[in-house]
Parts: structure tokens; C-alpha cells; sequence
């Protein structure tokens, strides 16, 4: 009886540390030698009671010339499992143009580095 409480209470811990420490980032592709960071960018914008924000990061910029992408690296820089989502609508690896969709938690806000990598 006494092996079967100390075990549940473990196990409790041991998934609320699980949920305090997760993180949202994401990483599609991968870099080789030679690759150059292409485009990094910023994203922080503050919550909003019971809301959900979104925002696209499109690469490359208007009247820019984008290059053959390897790697696109998402950090989720909020922690705690308060952060947002990402993930690629349009273009990624191996196209030289993407389409990056930011989402947050509802009520958090977001802050998120995007970095996109080519050749």
C-alpha cells in the first residue's frame, strides 16, 4: 500500500516537472556545411484576455531574392508551456520561398526567433 502512494505521488511530480519545462520548438529540415543564415526574425507580441494571435512570416521579404532553403528553426522563447505554435503553409525546405504561421495559447501572448537557413 505504502510502495503504491509513494509511486503515484512520484509519478505526479514527475509529470508536473514534465509540464513546467516544455517548450514549443520546432525544427523542420536540417543544416549542412556551407549553409548561411538567410532570414532571422523576432516575433513578441503580449496576450490578450481569452484571445488567440496569429501571425505569417513570409520569406523572402517583397522585392527580396530568396535562396534554396535547408533548415527553418523556430524557438519558442516563452517557456514554461505558455508558448505558441508553428508550422510551414506555404513553400519550405528544398523552395526557395515559405509562408511561417506563429499561433498562440489562448490568453498568452508569443515570442518566438525564426530563423530560416539556405545555400
Amino acid at each position: 500500500m505504502k510502495i503504491t502512494i509513494c509511486f503515484t505521488v512520484l509519478a505526479v511530480l514527475g509529470f508536473s516537472c514534465l509540464a513546467v519545462a516544455q517548450t514549443h520548438n520546432y525544427f523542420f529540415g536540417a543544416r549542412i556545411p556551407y549553409d548561411s543564415l538567410a532570414n532571422q526574425t523576432t516575433v513578441i507580441q503580449s496576450g490578450s484576455f481569452l484571445r488567440v494571435k496569429s501571425l505569417n512570416i513570409d520569406y523572402p521579404s517583397k522585392g527580396q531574392r530568396g535562396r534554396n532553403i535547408t533548415a527553418i528553426y523556430v524557438y519558442d522563447r516563452l517557456g514554461g508551456g505558455r508558448g505558441g505554435y508553428a508550422s510551414i503553409t506555404r513553400g519550405g525546405i528544398g523552395q526557395n520561398f515559405t509562408r511561417i504561421n506563429l499561433k498562440s495559447q489562448r490568453g498568452n501572448g508569443m515570442n518566438f526567433q525564426v530563423e530560416i537557413y539556405g545555400r
